[in-house]
């Protein structure tokens, strides 16, 4: 009996708590209304010492403007006071303000500034404190009940619904009774909704408890009234705020998983969930609520993940995927944008960043579902891939649904399952698939309709901005080519197929007769949009009639096939002057440089081994020479080089240093590029083709060079220098391998290898002269000499050793006298050549060389050779250094001769 009493307490005490809110609500509100008519009295007892101008209550709609007033004067109001203010000085404030505008009978608090503690305290946190209150306290008392057993299941559930009801009740008359007072900030909690909302949540716990606690109702009857209170939530929303509506839609989403046990079928949810964000999306649409409809798409995303990991049957889930989709466009990208007119249709970055999420979520479904590739998967995969597309062509802004389609179609075709045993992977495609007339049914419907719709889309609006009309031209040229490629590598293999030959020639076809209604279109109403369309379509059309000869003569890569489609790209956009397709040309460059990077040999095992006209020719070189041609193209006359025009530079030279490198290694291994080990003839040739490289581009450089085309050269000059140091000084040195040098006494690998690129290294350092910078000139010569020298030094060896040059091999006295020779010799050439050319630099080597051959005489030659070749040498060196000392005098730094004074004149 105490507990019976205690608990009306409970409820008498509950009662008063939430009444004194209200009732200290309606108390203020007539206190406000008080305030309102004492100031109003107050201006109407001081019109008489205000003058003849009148103080309107309500500002009334002027005729025409008053005329000014004589003198300025200082209309600000006053300063706000705690003390009365006279009626003087309110008068002047109003009369002279603007006309039509009712004057404020009190000035308004500044909101600019942040809010205090106290307004923090009293504004918000008791609002916010006090409905989290009501929850809890709701709850726990439905605990005590229960755990003093006070009353039966059916009284608790009752109480608690009616407790709920109450709640939703008093925040309705609240609302009513605040109807007419004024707005408040909207920082500041709503009371009504807080107090509606608590009730939202103590229906949903009444509803659950029901069920899952006590059993009173069934899951049907339980799914049907949570879901029942959060759609009523959100229509309650449209009275309270959105703070309810998201309450109501957490519930509603939260009511399967709340009640659960609804059976094996998915069906149900599949048609449940988009009625609640349907209805989430329809209250966000019309109350201007962004934050519910974005909270509904992530509730709506998470839901159709989860469903796949439910038993049951995929078409379900799939159609779920479908019509969660459908809304999320509708919402995010159509209603936005439509009505926006052609002119100033520009892209939606936010329709942009839905549509690809919704693309994402999609193609992660098709994934956990992909099992194998009925019908109905084809169908989602479909759906999902032409409803961005189709958002595309009603609404304008969201034109960055045409590539999100083709982005999702080829994502769900490199998805579509496979065989069993598939054939082998190739850029992380496996070769063979299941189903595969229905996996190209899936790829002609779906890239032909979003090319149908984008063309459509360029067609019928002329007057699209530039980057509207460059995205529909991207999507409707980009999903045809992509379906054909990945299709083809799915089911083909990288094999020879005449099938896909012709099916990419079809496409070409079509795409030509886009580009044909295109141009139609703008002889009648010229537009950039148009020649943009023209462009790309006859672009796609070259792209795949390159994708067609890949298809039916080598079916291997794809790199002769995207250079190809660079090269008529430039020419179309220099023909045409579309400087987006410039773009295009740096795109299918980066293209062609991912799969370098992925996998450098471009070719198969089976090259042939004949030089040079190999398969190395269509792998590098065509391609080197097609983006070589390209950037030449698309160059921009007497204006330096952008971006595009130097991707393609740089990707021409890597392909160009590439091909005769391997063409290289190709001549010297018999055709086997993967063959172990190297030669020093190898090594040779390739630090020549280095050199000439840097030689090219330094020549062809000019004033003002692309900064690949300076970049490039020192680039082949570092990797020359490189290779010299370690491939012809260290790795292939016939000094240190004793490997055996092939060739004549004046002719042989070893002379080959390191004259010529000494050869060449003195002609880059000639050429680089007033256009590198000191320092590479200098490099260059240096590894001149050097290599120079060794090769002089070999070629003394090689004449003396035979084919065998280690070091471990004696040397004779005839050989080491040589050595002096040689090098005083050379040294002397390199004197001759720097006074000749005025070279400093040549003048310098020759000291360093001329020093060498000293050191070696007075301190190995004095103790190593014996007899007249000992005495032959040091007179040799002698008379060498006597007359390098004469030239030096008489021509270097010979004095200058004395300043004669010219004869006088004879005297007339």
């Amino acid at each position: 009996m105490d507990d019976g009493l205690f608990l009306s307490a409970v409820l008498i005490a509950l009662a008063l708590a939430l009444s004194g809110p209200a009732a200290l609500l309606l108390a203020l509100r007539q206190r406000h209304r008080i305030q309102v008519l004492e100031r109003r009295l107050a201006l109407v007892e001081a019109r008489p010492i205000a003058g003849p101008t009148p103080i309107p209550a309500v500002a009334p709609t002027p005729s025409k403007a008053p005329a000014a007033p004589p003198e300025p004067r200082d209309v600000r109001p006053p300063e706000p006071s705690s003390e009365p203010t006279p009626p003087r000085s309110t008068v002047p404030a109003v009369a002279l303000g603007q006309p039509g505008t009712a004057p404020s009978p009190s000035r308004a608090p500044d909101r600019s500034s942040a809010p205090s503690i106290e307004e923090r305290f009293g504004t918000r946190w008791t609002v916010w404190v006090g409905g989290l209150a009501l929850a809890f306290g709701a709850v726990l008392l439905v605990r005590y009940s229960a755990e003093r057993g006070l009353f039966g299941p059916g009284v608790r559930i009752v109480g608690g619904f009616a407790l709920a009801f109450g709640l939703v009740g008093l925040g309705e008359v609240l609302r009513r009774r605040l109807r007419g007072a004024a707005p408040i900030p909207p920082t500041w909690p709503d009371v009504p909704a807080m107090v509606t909302a608590a009730g939202t949540v103590g229906l949903f716990g009444a509803v659950y408890a029901a069920h899952a606690l006590y059993g009173f109702v069934g899951p049907g009857l339980a799914f049907a009234g949570l879901a029942a209170t959060g759609l009523a939530a959100m229509f309650a929303a449209l009275l309270h705020g959105p703070a309810l509506a998201g309450i109501g839609l957490v519930g509603a989403l939260a009511t399967p998983l709340l009640v659960g046990g609804g059976g094996t079928s998915l069906w149900p949810l599949a048609l449940y969930l988009p009625v609640v964000a349907g209805s989430a999306y329809a209250f966000a649409w019309l109350k201007g609520w962004r934050a519910l409809a974005v909270a509904a798409g992530i509730g709506a995303a998470a839901w159709a993940l989860f469903l796949t990991l439910l038993p049951g049957q995929s078409v379900a889930v799939h159609a779920h995927l479908v019509l969660q989709q459908a809304l999320a466009v509708l919402v995010f990208a159509v209603l936005p944008g439509r009505g926006v007119p052609d002119a100033q249709a520009r892209l939606d970055r936010f329709a942009a960043l839905a549509l690809a999420l919704a693309g994402g979520v999609a193609l992660a479904v098709l994934g956990l579902t992909a099992t194998d590739g009925g019908p109905g998967w084809a169908g989602a995969a479909l759906a999902a891939s032409v409803l961005p597309a189709l958002a595309g062509l009603v609404a304008a802004p969201a034109a960055a649904g045409s590539v999100v389609a083709a982005l999702t179609l080829a994502g769900a075709l490199m998805l579509w399952p496979q065989t069993a045993y598939p054939s082998g992977t190739s850029f992380l495609l496996w070769y063979g698939a299941e189903n595969p007339g229905l996996l190209i049914a899936l790829a002609a419907a779906g890239s032909l309709t979003i090319a149908a719709l984008g063309a459509l889309r360029l067609l019928g609006g002329s007057r699209l901005p530039y980057a509207t009309a460059l995205t529909f031209a991207a999507g409707a040229a980009a999903a045809p080519l992509a379906a054909l490629a990945i299709v083809y590598w799915r089911i083909a293999g990288g094999t020879v197929a005449p099938g896909f030959a012709a099916a990419a020639g079809a496409l070409a076809a079509g795409f030509c007769g886009l580009a044909a209604l295109c141009r139609r279109q703008d002889d009648q109403t010229p537009s950039p949009a148009l020649a943009l369309g023209l462009g790309a379509f006859a672009a796609a059309a070259v792209a795949s009639l390159c994708l067609g000869l890949v298809f039916a003569l080598s079916g291997g890569s794809l790199t002769p096939a995207l250079a190809g489609a660079a090269l008529a790209t430039g020419l179309i956009a220099r023909r045409l002057d579309i400087p987006a397709l410039r773009w295009c040309v740096a795109g299918l460059a980066a293209l062609v440089a991912a799969r370098l990077a992925w996998d450098p040999a471009l070719i198969g095992a089976d090259l042939s081994r004949t030089p040079i006209l190999n398969g190395l020719v269509t792998a590098y070189g065509l391609p080197a020479l097609c983006f070589g041609l390209a950037a030449w193209v698309i160059c921009r006359p007497g204006r330096p080089a952008d971006i595009p025009e130097q991707v393609a530079q740089a990707l021409s030279l890597l392909l160009s240093g590439l091909f005769v490198f391997l063409e290289i290694r190709h001549a010297l291994h018999g055709g086997d590029l993967t063959a172990p080990g190297t030669s020093v003839l190898e090594q040779g040739l390739t630090t020549l083709t280095a050199l000439g490289f840097s030689g090219v581009l330094t020549r062809f450089s000019g004033p003002s060079p692309s900064p690949v085309i300076r970049f490039g050269g020192l680039a082949f000059a570092c990797l020359a220098l490189l290779q010299g140091a370690l491939g012809l000084g260290l790795a292939a040195n016939p000094l240190l391998t004793d490997e055996p040098v092939a060739g004549g006494l004046v002719l042989n690998d070893a002379v080959l290898a390191y004259a010529l690129p000494a050869a060449a290294s003195f002609a880059l350092a000639r050429v680089a002269q007033g256009v590198r910078p000191v320092w590479f000139v200098r490099m260059a010569g240096g590894l001149g000499l050097a290599l120079s020298f060794l090769a002089l030094c070999l070629a003394v060896r090689h004449g003396f050793q035979g084919e065998r040059l280690g070091l471990d091999r004696a040397t004779g006295q005839a050989e080491w006298y040589t050595y002096s020779a040689a090098w005083l010799g050379l040294g002397l050439i390199a004197l001759g050549y720097g006074i000749l050319r005025g070279s400093a630099t040549a003048r310098l080597a020759s000291a360093v060389l001329v020093g060498l051959a000293t050191l070696k005489v007075f301190l190995l030659d004095l103790s190593g050779l014996e007899g007249p070749l000992r005495a032959l040498s040091f007179l040799g060196l002698g008379a060498c250094l006597i007359a390098i000392g004469l030239v030096y005098q008489r021509l270097v730094f010979a004095p200058a001769p004395p300043l004669v004074p010219p004869p006088a004149a004879p005297e007339t």
